[in-house]
């Protein structure tokens, strides 16, 4: 079969073309490929680093929320001593009282008396 120069030449030249376009879409695909790949990454280690941040305060939570039964804990603890503690300083100053003879109803009596006696000394103003 017979071929016309300039046919073949105008074949050859949109074979040429179309070869260029195919590399260039080649290398487009393979930027694109990169691109992607590239991306993926980011996403994933952004992924991985909330995670992480996830992971952490869900840590932090559980351990504050032992602390915090631990806290709670140890303040009954503290607070049933200071109730015995107060019980008994309570219970020897009653003993104490009664030892020493300050639970008797007459000082309850001269209490009074002191506070309306008439030859108690007035404060000097001045």
């Amino acid at each position: 079969m017979f071929v016309l120069r300039s046919t073949h030449r105008a074949l050859q030249a949109d074979y040429l073309r179309v070869l260029e376009q195919r590399n260039e879409a080649e290398q487009q695909a393979r930027a694109a490929r990169v691109s992607m790949k590239l991306a993926a990454g980011q996403f994933t280690d952004t992924d991985d680093a909330l995670g992480q941040a996830r992971l952490a305060r869900i840590s932090d939570a559980v351990g504050y929320r032992r602390r915090i039964t631990r806290l709670i804990r140890t303040i009954a603890r503290y607070r049933t001593a200071l109730t015995t503690e107060t019980r008994r300083a309570n219970r020897l100053q009653k003993a104490y009282d009664n030892a020493v003879g300050l639970d008797a109803p007459a000082l309850d009596l001269g209490a009074k008396w002191q506070q309306t006696r008439t030859d108690k000394p007035q404060a000097v103003k001045g």
